[in-house]
């Protein structure tokens, strides 16, 4: 049976060294893995004001994979990557990789669990170990968002008082062994999530009231509905975390704003 693998990025005024390790680990996993037909759709949002890398550019990066790109404006990260996902026309038995520009990996430490993933019909959405690049252990599967977990996320300072950090501790899984458990979470972080085709399809690919922030977090509950969603670290990748809404207002703003649609679609929940 054929598959092919998609991996959908969106970019937002990167330059290309920016994104050089994702666009080498691509190229490498397609130069290991030859018998998966690796492409990558690119929906580059960052305007006529900001050139960034350039098709050629790009494609010399990735030699020997379909490249297709999309150049427009900032229309938010849901809607930029099921544009991808139109763009790659996908069978059934396809993979669609939902990866953020700053996150890597070796294909060794990938192609297990893309067999893996393979061999499991009932998996919706699967996520790999996420690895920091200082080599610290990122804990990106949880429970489903609340308000205290959200709060504890964007004011950590409160995690100082013991029952919060009992609270943090639990809403996190931090009960499970990462580095080893394989276990289901409805909220993987989306800066890389491996979703066969026909689930995605059948959720209808993320939900475009969000802009930024817990579109995620949305796209992976709905995901549970119809299958199992997984951590596995079978399969691990580096993910430099860069946290914008801690740092911009404006992305405070989308994040609060993102908080809103989230509770008005599933429900105010306070724990």
């Amino acid at each position: 049976m054929s598959i092919r693998v998609s991996f959908s990025l969106v970019l937002f005024r990167h330059v290309l060294g920016d994104i050089s390790p994702l666009l080498s680990s691509i190229a490498s996993l397609s130069r290991f893995q030859p018998h998966l037909g690796i492409e990558l759709c690119i929906y580059n949002g960052s305007g006529a004001n900001f050139a960034g890398p350039t098709f050629s550019e790009l494609q010399a990066c990735v030699p020997g994979v379909t490249l297709l790109y999309e150049k427009g404006g900032n229309i938010g990260f849901g809607r930029a990557n099921n544009l991808n996902y139109r763009q790659a026309s996908l069978s059934n038995n396809d993979i669609f990789i939902v990866a953020n520009p700053d996150t890597s990996f070796a294909p060794s430490d990938l192609v297990s669990l893309l067999d893996w993933l393979i061999s499991k019909p009932s998996v919706a959405c699967v996520a790999p170990l996420v690895i920091g690049a200082d080599g610290a252990l990122q804990h990106s599967a949880k429970r489903n968002p609340t308000v205290l977990s959200l709060a504890l996320g964007r004011f950590p300072c409160f995690a100082r008082f013991q029952f919060l950090r009992r609270y943090d501790a639990w809403h996190k899984n931090l009960d499970k062994n990462y580095k080893t458990d394989c276990f289901k979470s409805p909220y993987l972080s989306g800066c890389f999530l491996i979703i066969p085709s026909h689930f995605y399809s059948a959720v209808g690919g993320f939900c475009p009231r969000f802009f930024l922030h817990l579109e995620d977090a949305d796209l992976v509950r709905r995901l549970s509905s119809v299958g199992e969603t997984l951590h596995n670290p079978i399969g691990s990748i580096t993910h430099r975390w860069a946290r914008g809404s801690h740092k911009s207002l404006t992305q405070s703003l989308h994040l609060l704003r993102s908080c809103i649609t989230y509770f008005r679609i599933w429900g105010f929940t306070l724990l």
